[in-house]
């Protein structure tokens, strides 16, 4: 079920995000250069690309894929959806450990099927680092009775896995508490708590030192303090607003049975959840697939509620049996059955047939045009990160800017330029004047609607549909845009 779910129409659903072409040029970067720095960007760490650069190198990436944008997202893609059936395996392990094989069974089965953990498809590092935070979990929960390996070796293990996750996302260290109280409700010494936070520490502490080899360390510090302040207390009940409107069964499930594990004092179940929600009002910078993190707390919360009603509300033995059957076999048959309405559409249809236009439009136009009817040095691409890379590392193409934010912070190589003018871009529009010059001072050729468009995203169960940025696109060329036009 979990396979199905999370591996059917991975590229068409859902769209492709602004940030999964900044991980992707990243991984990329640190395949052509060895180093898995890029620039003097330090929003994250650097373990999600390592993780992406060793996958592309094993499958020959991007040579293997043949020019083809499809098939380039489709194997990072792919390498999600394989990670969220493992994750589904973890999930199903830690409830059976902690609470018993019908928890776990409802656990498995909500985070396997239910609308919202498509959020586990997209190409980001909160996907890549939550096999590694459940793993560090489990591998803590066998320390205080494992007798054919070592609790050292164990604990050893667990740290290193939890170290690795944030290295790949700081947010990773809101499960810390949980492992800790695992670990010290299990050896009961504080030394062992102790010892695993050596690992912890040390790993993700390559990240700054590696700043100061660089000669960075201000940029570091910079971003770091960039990252922790540019969000709103605001943002967090925004963001949990559209959760429940993508998913309003988990999300209603999720919370109440939070309360649930409160009354009940259910402190594994707390302490797996309370620090991610204080570290994301702290932080105050939040969006929905940050969610990620607490899935499978939400999924073995809501799993341990409703196991836990079934045995004190149904008296009989045999008549839980039948609670419990059903109980399942309800929640997988919706699960599946709006999963699929939803997964099966294909929003990002749009995205690669814009690719192919801007392709044409640099090609075959006479004003951009060379003797021997290529791409003359003479035109600047200006896209997002999802579109940017793949003119750059795919197609080889000359003068691709990284991000149109670019465009903030220099001149243009060249006076000529196409735009890819998406809803991501008609957000940040606000950064700054010279992205409403580049818009206005140019011409579109071309405006790609989708049916993403026509969808209530307010009708149960299109909710996800309301943080699509697929469409409408629009194709613009500018030429000859002077300084003096862009006001530099």
């Amino acid at each position: 079920m979990s396979g199905y779910v999370h591996l059917w129409n991975p590229v068409g659903f859902p769209d492709i995000f602004f940030d999964e072409g900044i991980y992707m040029r990243r991984a990329l970067n640190m395949i052509e250069t060895g180093n898995p720095q890029e620039a003097w960007f330090y929003d994250h760490p650097y373990f999600g690309q390592v993780v992406l650069a060793g996958l592309f190198k094993l499958f020959g990436f991007p040579e293997s894929v043949q020019e083809s944008p499809h098939a380039a997202y489709m194997l990072p893609r792919l390498f999600m959806g394989i990670l969220s059936v493992l994750d589904t395996f973890l999930v199903y392990k830690i409830a059976e450990k902690k609470f018993g094989r019908r928890t776990a069974i409802i656990a498995s089965v909500l985070f396997a099927a239910m609308p919202i953990t498509w959020f586990l498809r997209r190409i980001l590092l909160d996907s890549i680092l939550l096999p590694l935070m459940l793993s560090s979990l489990l591998l803590a929960m066998h320390s205080g009775d494992s007798k054919r390996v070592p609790p050292s070796l164990l604990l050893i293990c667990s740290a290193t896995l939890m170290g690795l996750a944030i290295f790949t996302k700081v947010t990773a260290v809101t499960l810390a508490p949980v492992v800790g109280y695992v670990i010290y409700t299990n050896c009961r010494r504080w030394v062992d708590l102790g010892k695993w936070m050596v690992p912890v520490l040390l790993i993700p502490a390559a990240w700054p030192v590696i700043s100061v080899y660089l000669g960075h360390f201000k940029y570091w510090m910079q971003d770091v303090l960039w990252q922790a302040g540019r969000g709103t207390q605001e943002g967090f009940a925004a963001i949990t607003a559209t959760c429940f409107l993508i998913d309003p069964v988990f999300m209603s499930l999720a919370y109440v049975a939070f309360v649930y594990a409160a009354l009940r004092r259910q402190v594994f179940l707390l302490l797996w959840f309370v620090p991610f929600l204080a570290f994301v009002n702290v932080v105050g910078f939040v969006q929905y697939f940050h969610y990620i993190l607490i899935l499978p707390a939400a999924a073995v919360a809501a799993a341990y509620m409703i196991n836990d009603s079934i045995q004190r509300r149904v008296t009989t033995a045999k008549r839980q049996d039948y609670a419990f059957v059903a109980t399942v076999a309800t929640l997988a048959v919706f699960g599946v059955v709006v999963s699929t309405i939803i997964v099966s559409e294909d929003v990002s249809a749009r995205q690669f047939e814009v690719i192919e236009r801007t392709l044409e439009v640099l090609d075959n136009d006479d004003d951009y045009n060379d003797d021997d009817g290529g791409i003359t040095d003479g035109v600047t691409l200006l896209a997002g990160p999802s579109y940017s890379w793949v003119f750059d590392d795919l197609y080889q193409r000359s003068n691709v800017l990284p991000d149109y934010s670019s465009a903030l912070f220099g001149p243009l190589p060249t006076q000529d330029y196409v735009l890819i003018a998406d809803p991501h871009f008609m957000i940040d529009v606000d950064r700054g004047e010279i992205l409403y010059r580049l818009y206005n001072e140019s011409q579109p050729v071309a405006v790609l609607r989708g049916p993403v468009e026509n969808i209530d995203y307010y009708t149960f169960p299109f909710g996800s549909m309301f943080v699509m940025e697929a469409t409408p696109i629009e194709l613009r060329v500018g030429t000859h845009l002077t300084d003096e036009q862009m006001g530099r």
